[in-house]
């Protein structure tokens, strides 16, 4: 498996002083590897951004208007366990409590930014070995009837019956199939070896097709053809060469 270029460890920060707020921002935008997605002012604000961001880490002040820090991760959790939590607070009373509710770090106010910076670190290194779990799960399963595929920090397993077709467009490899599309950064190229060689054919540099979902085949232009699917409006492209191949293989498989 090829290395994969990762996304950038998306970050909400939530404090009810506008001044921390800015200023923890200030240092987080320094690291290219680290986005911050949303701000939050309290707790209730917290739970409303992060539920329809999802990221990946929390920076939070435990004492914040209308809802507490402490009470607005504890309802985050519940959804998502993996969610890291950083607490920010002035007060080093919480600090039991916070590491109660599985908080990946706890910083003191007023926080400097090497402080802020030792936290990041952590941060990369359990993300380090969470891809290492993956790649190894990926690595045992990738020989398995179903094709399993890589994207962001997550790992599918789409039934290769399910597929239409994959599509390179730009860095990305777009997977249509029956239940919707997936994004990836691999290539066709990887996923044509986990498939099936008598039922995808490489119909164009930028086209992989399930000859099992093609429905028709029609002139497209001077040099292509579209490709028609059942129960799917989408369609793809096969090249004029490609054409050819793909009858001189249909006529041997009737011979």
């Amino acid at each position: 498996m090829t290395a994969m270029p990762q996304k950038p460890i998306t970050v909400i920060i939530a404090e009810d002083d506008p001044h921390n707020r800015a200023f923890l921002r200030s240092i987080l935008e320094q690291h290219p590897d680290i986005e911050v997605v949303g701000e939050a002012a309290n707790g209730r604000e917290l739970v409303s951004i992060a539920k329809k961001i999802k990221p990946q880490v929390l920076f939070v002040d435990i004492e914040m208007p209308e809802m507490d820090g402490m009470t607005a991760v504890k309802k985050l959790l519940g959804k998502n366990e993996d969610l890291m939590i950083i607490f920010v607070t002035g007060h080093s009373d919480f600090a039991v409590e916070a590491f109660e509710v599985s908080s990946f770090d706890y910083i003191l106010k007023p926080f400097k930014a090497d402080r802020v910076e030792k936290a990041l670190d952590k941060i990369r290194s359990s993300m380090k070995e969470r891809e290492l779990d993956l790649q190894k799960l990926y690595t045992i399963f990738k020989a398995s009837e179903k094709l399993y595929v890589k994207c962001g920090y997550e790992l599918h397993f789409i039934e290769s019956d399910s597929v239409y077709y994959i599509e390179k467009e730009r860095k990305k490899t777009i997977i249509h199939t029956t239940k919707g599309r997936y994004e990836t950064h691999e290539t066709i190229m990887d996923l044509e070896k986990r498939l099936n060689p008598m039922d995808f054919f490489r119909s164009h540099k930028c086209y992989l097709i399930n000859l099992k979902k093609v429905e028709r085949i029609i002139p497209w232009g001077d040099n292509s053809y579209l490709v028609k699917f059942f129960n799917s409006n989408n369609d793809a492209l096969i090249s004029r060469s490609k054409v050819k191949m793909l009858y001189e293989l249909l006529e041997m498989g009737s011979e």
